[in-house]
């Protein structure tokens, strides 16, 4: 029985593949592995020496992806390669891409992934960060007045503009953003309304590496990103031990 369900998965995927041909320039070649799909999928990825691994986005199976999450994810949290999942049906190439930022090393190596792959060449790329004035809403709560507390939020967002225009140049990067979208509020209701606002074809963002528990039960931003946002997603994991 599984030489069979093997013989009529590759079968299928050949006639795909030729599909692919008559559309793209691509070299594509079938394999079909046996076993648990994120593990045969990492498998593949260390024997091939892929620097990228492609993802249709699944369905949710609710009560055992609350637990151990889809297989992207599950891909993302143990395997340390970038994952681009694709949520969208057109065959548009890339023209605009969207970096989520915010001034840390797994923002960095994100924009740094995305530009070694070729991902932001000729693209209009911007970013989106999201700030947080402190003591604004302790502001509004005291009776200050509305016009004093937009003038502090204003001085909190140039500082916020300038530190990571900063954290650009120190990374090589400042040449590669045309546009900053500052956003006030948490990060991820940010970069959904910017998405939702811009229609980027690709979203960028990194993902924080955790272990025991924390690495089971992803409570992150990006993990709520690749399930609820509807643009193709890469998503780039911590650099790994193995990685140069």
């Amino acid at each position: 029985m599984v030489d069979r369900r093997c013989d009529d998965a590759r079968e299928a995927l050949v006639a795909r593949v030729a599909n692919v041909r008559e559309w793209g320039q691509l070299d594509a070649t079938v394999e079909v592995r046996v076993g648990t799909a994120f593990v045969a999928i990492l498998e593949a990825t260390r024997t091939s020496n892929a620097e990228l691994i492609v993802m249709g986005a699944h369905r949710r199976r609710l009560l055992r992806d609350v637990v151990a999450g889809t297989t992207i994810e599950r891909v993302l949290r143990t395997g340390g390669h970038p994952v681009l999942m694709v949520n969208t049906a057109t065959l548009v190439d890339y023209q605009s891409v969207l970096v989520a930022l915010d001034a840390s090393e797994a923002s960095a190596r994100a924009l740094r992934v995305a530009k070694s792959l070729g991902m932001l060449d000729g693209m209009r790329v911007s970013v989106v960060h999201a700030f947080e004035p402190i003591y604004k809403g302790m502001m509004s709560w005291t009776g200050v007045r509305e016009d004093s507390v937009a003038k502090y939020s204003a001085a909190w967002a140039r500082e916020a503009a300038t530190e990571l225009y900063r954290f650009l140049e120190s990374n090589g990067l400042a040449d590669t953003v045309r546009n900053l979208e500052l956003e006030d509020g948490l990060p991820f209701p940010s970069i959904k309304r910017v998405v939702e606002r811009s229609r980027p074809h690709l979203l960028v963002i990194g993902t924080r590496g955790h272990s025991g528990v924390k690495r089971l039960l992803l409570g992150s931003v990006a993990e709520r990103v690749l399930n609820e946002i509807e643009c193709d997603i890469l998503a780039v994991p911590p650099m790994s031990q193995g990685d140069g």
